[in-house]
């Protein structure tokens, strides 16, 4: 009633400016009873992002929570009405719910952005129908009135989708991970508290729940994770700790509601590779060739996906829609499908496995990442000629490296190119966008063809990083979990662990490894606010500094919002 009475029309967006909680389900389930889509959009996604993204939506309202999002001035430019959700929900009562519009399967639901290979983030809008396809009369999961289930997830992230609507259109109960930032034992100790049976995890964090999987969770009864080519090695290690687990691998892009096809890995897997497996019910796969048919069994094509989970489209974009929604021929007539620009093979048991991108499009922790919307936004630079983004492995850990030519040659020997380029492009970009390290360079190789030889671009040297002395038990473990996390020879003391490279989900693969070392117990927001190895070795061995355990709620959001500023600020 509150969002009708503040103009909002069925087929309107309303924005979530707001962390994972309660207060963000409600408000889920009110925006689309009003008829309108939600828009689910991180905090921590700096201004510029989040401008482009509502003045392309101009949502009619922007909820926010006080404590944890970006100053609502900023936003106001975009016309919406800002309103700061936990306190508006106390004041609400049940008001008139009569007379709501009539919603249909086809009637938008949500609209979520990903990063786009024009060098913007592209919005996707999913209707109600790709939403119940997805958690209603499925053959991949199997959601039960007493099911417990994890909601660890962004709300930025589609997989939240599975974990929120899968509990409330199946009558389970959902259990809220509280904090911005947790640690493997937060994760733990939720489950075994709560008697979690139902976890939804991405790849890099399943990898690391099972490296400490000891069997102690038993009321785990299904596991579902995906976002990145999966390793069997991991998959072994967690159904040896809970060989009564339904453990499945799951594919598929948020054009087509999160997810296509499934792979429930038996107990007995002994292969090196893991399939992305069959078409979940009510959705169809296909492999096509350049010519947008079938391929013969056996053979290499791109992965299409029909069915009822295929998005509208692109918001407020017919001509992208157009290009990787299309119409193919199939045995049964004309079928609607979407292009992922995956490749994929079927094997002789009519299994599906993922074979890399025609594009140049990355996966990190996940998340999707267009390296073209990198180079373009890094271009816009006034003092770069040109640039180029690569995906790198070094250490089988994938690191994102620009390669930077300057406008004035005077600036190839300048000190301050990298660090100014690098701050511009962290108020643009979101944090999981930033590279890791950058090159500067006065000539990109060249192919015979004239175009830039990227095979031939160079790693960043690691020379000149002093070796570390350890100056306790702390510090030589430190470095050493670091080395592990960041794929990187050497670590230099004073450097911040972002700046490196590195990621949350890796900062939790530190936290975890100094928690089975160590024997500490602290909060993992306790090492974003000693970010060295220097200070988080003096964090742990002296305790001079208040650890963040004894913050309250308000402080810990203070905390993790100075600390991503200072992130996006940061040299590297």
């Amino acid at each position: 009633a509150y969002l009708i009475d503040s103009g909002v029309e069925k087929g309107d967006v309303v924005c979530l400016l707001v962390p994972r909680a309660l207060t963000t389900v409600v408000a889920k389930l009110a925006i689309l009873k009003a008829g309108a889509g939600y828009l689910p959009v991180d905090p921590a996604y700096p201004t510029d992002h989040l401008q482009y993204v509502l003045e392309e939506c101009r949502p009619k309202v922007i909820f926010t929570d006080a404590g944890q999002g970006p100053d609502v001035d900023a936003l106001s430019a975009t016309g919406g009405r800002v309103v700061d959700l936990p306190r508006l929900l106390p004041t609400l009562g049940m008001g008139n719910v009569e007379n709501l519009p009539v919603v249909q399967g086809g009637d938008l639901a949500y609209v979520m952005y990903t990063s786009g290979s024009t060098g913007r983030p592209k919005g996707v809008a999913v209707s109600h129908r790709g939403i119940t396809r997805l958690v209603l009369e499925q053959n991949f999961v199997d959601f039960r009135p007493g099911d417990m289930v994890l909601h660890a997830t962004t709300i930025s992230f589609d997989a939240s989708t599975v974990d929120v609507w899968g509990t409330l259109l199946n009558g389970s109960t959902l259990v809220i991970v509280p904090k911005t930032s947790f640690s493997l034992t937060d994760i733990r100790d939720l489950v075994r508290k709560h008697d979690i049976t139902f976890i939804n995890f991405t790849t890099g964090l399943f990898n690391l729940f099972a490296d400490h999987a000891d069997g102690g969770l038993p009321s785990l009864r299904q596991a579902i994770f995906g976002g990145e080519v999966a390793s069997a090695a991991h998959v072994r290690r967690f159904l040896a700790a809970y060989p009564n687990c339904i453990l499945t691998n799951v594919y598929g892009p948020t054009e087509a509601a999160c997810i296509a096809t499934t792979y429930t890995v038996p107990r007995d897997f002994e292969a090196t590779e893991l399939p992305i497996g069959r078409a979940i019910a009510h959705t169809e796969v296909f492999l096509l060739d350049e010519e947008m048919q079938v391929v013969p069994a056996g053979t290499e094509g791109q992965i299409a996906i029909a069915g009822d989970g295929l998005a509208i489209g692109y918001f407020k974009r017919p001509d992208l829609t157009n290009e990787r929604f299309v119409t193919i021929e199939t045995g049964n007539g004309p079928l609607r499908c979407y292009l992922t620009g995956d490749l994929g093979i079927a094997d002789e048991h009519g299994l599906f496995h993922f074979r890399g991108r025609r594009d140049r499009q990355v996966k990190i922790n996940g998340k999707r990442i267009e390296l073209e919307e990198i180079e373009a936004a890094l271009r816009r630079h006034p003092r770069l000629l040109e640039a180029v983004v690569e995906c790198r492995e070094p250490g089988g850990i994938k690191r994102i490296i620009a390669y930077l030519r300057p406008r004035d040659p005077q600036d190839l020997g300048n000190s301050n190119l990298v660090p100014a380029v690098m701050e511009r492009l962290r108020n643009t970009l979101p944090a999981y966008m930033i590279p890791s390290a950058a090159m500067v360079l006065a000539e990109f190789p060249l192919t015979r063809a004239g175009k830039i030889d990227r095979s031939r671009l160079p790693m960043p040297p690691t020379e000149g990083v002093k070796p570390i002395v350890p100056e306790s038990r702390s510090e030589e473990v430190l470095t050493r979990l670091w080395r592990e996390a960041l794929g990187l020879e050497a670590i230099p003391v004073d450097r911040n662990f972002f700046d490196l490279g590195g990621t949350s989900l890796q900062l939790m693969r530190v936290h975890a490894g100094l928690e089975v070392e160590l024997g500490l117990r602290c909060e993992v927001l306790a090492l974003f606010k000693h970010p060295t190895v220097r200070e988080m070795a003096s964090f742990l061995d002296g305790r001079t500094m208040s650890a963040p355990r004894s913050m309250t709620a308000d402080q810990r959001a203070a905390l993790q919002r100075k600390t991503m500023s200072q992130f996006r600020r940061s040299t590297p």
